[in-house]
């Protein structure tokens, strides 16, 4: 296996591969280790252990690693630039075609029918997600309803309540567990995070400093799935800035599920909408850099950390109440598109479906698209 073997092969994958990030992470294993043969099983399993340690999109953290632990800085850059840029070019065009055309009533009839379907989607990954997170801990069950009474109800901010989690999960575990004796570092945790989102909150400059700032945060501070990350971009995009609005965010989505590679790639789209090309250049770059410079700063010394138990306490906090952000996310798009009878069935299909058949939600968008133009035709 050579670098150029392994950053073909990775941009085969951003290419080819749908699914969400479990479903990316699988199509790597089976590749790498079940066909070609280039790497171990446990190298893989602790390739994709060390993924779930820092806040970002999975799968991409997956390709850095491998690409860092066979040929260094330049393999991870390579492989992780190889993972993203097929979809890049996807939502690049796709961003383009939506600004030029978005007006023209068979886009809006089929968004329509994709809008409750995208609900379905991210509803779906939720409740999957929690039953292999939260298992049978009521703590983090307590933390995962309150976080979703506290996004809906009060509107907190989901980095906000990711982060709290996580320090309170460590305090509750730590005095559960009796290894209260080196708690005196969160202090300078608990300050650390929230000075820097004060810090990043207050924007000055042009809306590409803005835009930076926001992504660069959201790729910093978020853990979990790729629908936690678009469910913090949504407050910020939509609700704080209002650079776009509900059915722009969820024509984002649609697109960022229907185009393969990491579902937060969704941060083209709103780049563009929002900037223009070069906004689409900031707003991908900045939701991926963090993630990479973790990855890069981590990978020397995961191995001797990873089973830490301050900081998996941690990332179980930040887990639960990320899944809790991901069903307030549903919850808060919904408004805008379960509007009558046909969106409410189009939604209520597709959850069914997703629950009872193995399918790609490519073909569940385009079905649903399908059905809305039809729906919108008759109507």
């Amino acid at each position: 296996m050579t670098l150029w073997e392994l950053f073909k092969y990775y941009l085969y994958v951003g290419s080819t591969a749908f699914g969400g990030p479990l479903a990316i992470i699988n199509t790597i294993r089976v590749d790498l280790v079940e066909k070609r043969g280039w790497l171990e099983k446990e190298e893989f399993e602790h390739y994709f252990g060390y993924a779930q340690i820092a806040p970002g999109p999975m799968a991409f953290q997956v390709g850095v690693y491998n690409g860092f632990f066979k040929f260094g800085v330049a393999g991870a850059a390579l492989c992780g630039f190889a993972l993203v840029l097929p979809s890049y070019i996807l939502v690049l065009l796709f961003s383009i075609f939506y600004q030029k055309y978005n007006d023209i009533s068979y886009i809006q009839y089929a968004l329509y029918g994709v809008s409750p379907a995208i609900i379905a989607i991210i509803l779906h990954s939720g409740i999957k997600l929690s039953k292999n997170v939260l298992k049978k801990d009521y703590f983090l069950f307590a933390v995962f309803f309150l976080s979703i009474a506290l996004t809906i109800f009060f509107k907190v901010g989901i980095l906000y309540l990711i982060i709290s989690s996580a320090l309170i999960a460590v305090i509750y575990y730590s005095i559960r567990d009796k290894k209260t004796d080196k708690l005196n570092f969160l202090p300078l945790l608990i300050a650390s995070p929230f000075a820097f989102i004060g810090q990043v909150t207050q924007t000055m400059g042009s809306k590409l400093l803005d835009l930076a700032l926001v992504f660069l945060k959201t790729g910093s501070l978020t853990y979990g799935s790729g629908f936690v990350i678009i469910g913090v971009l949504q407050q910020d995009v939509v609700v704080n800035y209002h650079w776009l609005s509900q059915a722009d965010f969820l024509a984002g989505i649609s697109f960022g599920n229907i185009t393969p590679g990491p579902v937060v790639i969704t941060a083209t789209f709103i780049g563009y909408l929002t900037a223009g090309f070069w906004g689409s250049v900031v707003g991908t770059f900045c939701i991926f850099f963090p993630t990479f410079c973790f990855v890069l700063i981590l990978a020397h010394s995961i191995s001797k950390f990873k089973d830490n138990f301050y900081l998996k306490s941690f990332i179980k906090g930040a887990n639960a109440a990320a899944i809790g952000a991901i069903l307030s996310t549903a919850y808060n798009l919904s408004w805008s598109s379960l509007i009558d009878i046909p969106t409410i069935i189009i939604f209520l299909v597709t959850l069914i479906v997703l629950f009872r058949v193995k399918v790609n939600t490519l073909y569940l968008i385009i079905a649903a698209a399908v059905c809305g133009i039809a729906v919108r035709m008759m109507m």
